[in-house]
């Protein structure tokens, strides 16, 4: 290796010093901090550097001849986004952990890289996965194709779910529990409302399509609206609860999502506990592969952007979208895939025969019912799980069943994930 690469931190939090000590402290072969930039310089860390290290303006390391890779750790758009454009065009690589800046302004971002033939090291926006990444790509080429991939891709919410499983606890009390012990902000929507989740979808299909091109809106749902009672009969039906980012491919065309889902128990996804990520892929050949990882934490991310850091260093390609073409998205509602479904119903007779007749016209077919006694004296819970059918009939369906005067409130509808759907 040649002289060591000199290098700029603009964000000194939590994962910023994480950073920090691991450069300046211990030392990375090929590397060297000498600058780090922070709005706040006074408060108490870890790691203590000399006066001459520290800066309160980002433009100091940006434009400094000396510097050459920037790691942008302040997350949100603005600045960040100012941070990596003027970057990479004083000639700089940048490495970042901005998931939400990468999927928003990836086309300009990624364009602008491509065009300079700078690098963007993006491992940390991947913490729960960023091994496989490095699997889609070599030297800005698709290395194999995929025909699938399930993700559980934040921590948070797979924390919840999880405590919601194991102890039976409702969703806000599963909320607060994962707030206490670290694993939710005081402000939890974008994990829980599946779009943290969606940010990494998009630019993991980015990664898979070798695309920048922004990608049109797909749907999104979070957790908020998963119940004890639909975990307990999903593991009745020896399936588990999951939040799982979606891609599927067929005829060139992308199937993307992200939405509660049941997964089988024994699966890798299924199985999943507490605050992890997990992978789950099949490529063009019918091989399924996974991973699991932790999906978030202080150390896991100084890990991915240090090891960003040290490939720059070696002169390695790193991963990220070099095309401008854009991503075909398949229509969702001729996906098929199995379903869970529970109604809400009178007690009566002939309840059954009315929604089965109405499934029929629709062409769907009922695998398994559950009937349970009554929760109250209004109605009684009906769970079904449905064969194979098409989400655009299966939505269009519902529509009608929930207009029954047998129906009492809106059902609920959560899709099944398996290897064959």
């Amino acid at each position: 290796m040649s002289s060591a690469k000199k290098v700029g931190v603009i964000g000194w939090g939590n994962i910023g010093s994480g950073v920090v000590e691991v450069l300046y402290q211990k030392g990375v072969a090929g590397l060297e901090l000498v600058k780090v930039c922070d709005i706040d310089l006074e408060r108490k860390r870890a790691v203590s550097l000399p006066k001459e290290y520290l800066t309160r303006d980002w433009q100091e390391i940006v434009g400094s001849p000396e510097i050459d890779i920037v790691v942008e750790l302040v997350g949100g758009i603005e600045p960040a986004k100012d941070i990596l454009i003027q970057s990479l065009k004083s000639g700089k690589d940048v490495v970042t952990a901005n998931k939400m800046l990468l999927a928003r302004e990836g086309q300009e971002i990624f364009s602008l890289a491509t065009s300079l033939k700078r690098r963007i090291g993006l491992r940390a926006s991947f913490v729960g996965c960023h091994s496989l990444i490095h699997e889609f790509q070599q030297a800005g080429t698709t290395a194999k194709k995929f025909r699938r991939i399930y993700a559980i891709l934040n921590g948070t919410s797979n924390y919840i779910l999880s405590t919601m499983t194991r102890e039976g606890k409702g969703f806000d009390e599963a909320l607060r529990e994962a707030q206490a012990e670290g694993y939710a902000e005081a402000d939890p929507s974008d994990d829980i409302d599946g779009k943290d989740t969606e940010s990494k979808i998009r630019i993991l299909l980015g990664l898979i399509s070798n695309s920048y091109h922004t990608l049109e809106p797909f749907p999104v749902e979070g957790i908020r609206n998963v119940t004890p009672q639909d975990i307990q009969y999903a593991e009745e039906l020896e399936y588990s609860v999951k939040l799982v980012g979606v891609i599927e491919e067929k005829g060139g065309a992308f199937n993307v999502s992200v939405h509660p889902a049941l997964m089988p128990q024994t699966s890798l996804l299924g199985s999943l506990e507490g605050a992890y990520n997990g992978t789950e892929l099949e490529d063009e050949y019918g091989v399924v592969s996974g991973l699991v990882a932790p999906g978030a934490g202080v150390y896991p991310t100084t890990d991915a952007v240090v090891k960003d850091l040290f490939d720059i260093a070696e002169g390695k390609a790193l991963p990220m979208p070099s095309s401008g073409e854009a991503v075909t998205l398949g229509n969702t509602a001729e996906a098929e895939r199995r379903y869970y479904l529970r109604f809400s119903v009178l007690n009566q007779a002939g309840v059954l025969a009315q929604i089965c007749n109405i499934f029929w016209k629709y062409n769907i077919s009922i695998s398994a019912v559950i009937q349970k006694e009554a929760v109250s004296k209004d109605f009684v819970p009906v769970v079904m799980t449905t064969y194979m059918a098409k989400e655009g009939d299966v939505l269009a369906a519902i529509e009608k069943v929930d207009q029954l005067e047998v129906v009492k409130a809106k059902t609920k509808i959560i899709r099944i994930l398996t290897a064959d759907t």
